[in-house]
């Protein structure tokens, strides 16, 4: 019987420790959207944009509507030297345009 609730205890630790990373990649997997799924406003700005990105630029968007320009936020980080550093800037250029429009939708990178 004590070695049964062990064997238990074991069994529900592993587990637990199995299912830690899953919101990692929830996380990691919201943070980017694709082009294509962007509302056409936005993908044209992501076309006029993209060319000026270089090998570092990225860009953020952010949009609760497909139709309504006021409920889209849009920015691009462009002359950088580190990729990192592009996409903190870019988000947080997003960041300032989703709040001031009262967006609910999170930012994300545009790849």
């Amino acid at each position: 019987m004590n070695w049964n609730f062990l064997h238990k205890r074991l069994l529900i630790c592993i587990c637990s420790l199995l299912l830690l990373p899953l919101p990692a990649f929830s996380v990691e997997a919201n943070r980017y959207i694709a082009p294509e799924l962007l509302p056409m406003s936005l993908q044209l700005s992501w076309q006029a944009n993209k060319p000026n990105l270089g090998q570092f630029g990225q860009c953020a968007a952010a949009f609760d509507s497909r139709t309504e320009d006021i409920k889209m936020a849009f920015a691009c980080s462009i002359y950088v030297k580190l990729t990192a550093v592009a996409e903190r800037k870019a988000l947080a250029h997003c960041e300032q345009q989703r709040q001031a429009r009262h967006i609910k939708a999170p930012c994300q990178l545009v790849r």
